[in-house]
């Protein structure tokens, strides 16, 4: 991706085809490199990609920056959070795409990714959109495949308002809750 305008810059991103061992570590940062100039300024750049987008590995050579810049620099940088909103939407835009295009790789990405993906539903409430497009849980209607939230919504029945949900340890404790047997006998489809 190359940007130009009042700020200019190069990107290379990509996700990996499975999940490092530490992803859930409090430790994990995004994996994103920041060059200026083509000179490598730091690894793991936090102001580059939010923290549930850590999976995503690449590099960012930013044009316009100062060869001596500090991360409490970036942290205020106006430049850097449009090239952080900029960078977000390309990754959200990149998966909505391989979801509607090649929906069993986007399987794969979901199966390794998913829980991360989920966290930003709680933190990034300017892409809430985007992220509850992209989020694919299991149900009732299909047990061998994930639904997203507009097919469960598609499929509600005339007169039902509520999204039906259940958790629990295993598929299989959920399907023989007391709970299901209610929701099951009006008909309704649960997200398990």
């Amino acid at each position: 991706m190359r940007a130009e305008g009042t700020f200019e810059y190069e990107a290379l991103l990509f996700i990996p085809s499975q999940a490092p061992f530490d992803l859930f570590s409090r430790e994990t940062r995004p994996g994103v490199q920041l060059y200026v100039k083509r000179v490598f300024i730091m690894d793991d750049c936090e102001a580059l990609m939010p923290n549930y987008l850590r999976f995503v590995k690449g590099v960012v050579d930013a044009h316009d920056l100062s060869l001596n810049v500090s991360r409490e620099i970036l942290q205020h940088d106006r430049q850097i959070h449009g090239v952080r909103r900029r960078l977000v939407k390309k990754v959200l835009g990149a998966l909505k795409d391989m979801q509607s295009k090649d929906a069993e790789r986007y399987t794969k990405v979901w199966e390794q990714f998913g829980r991360a993906l989920k966290e930003g539903l709680v933190e990034d409430t300017d892409n809430t959109e985007a992220l509850l497009q992209l989020v694919s849980v299991a149900s009732t209607h299909d047990p061998d495949t994930t639904t997203t939230l507009r097919e469960y919504v598609e499929r509600m029945k005339d007169g039902q308002d509520t999204i039906y949900y259940l958790t629990g340890e295993s598929r299989a404790m959920v399907e023989n809750s007391p709970h299901m047997e209610a929701v099951a006998a009006k008909g309704y489809e649960v997200l398990i």
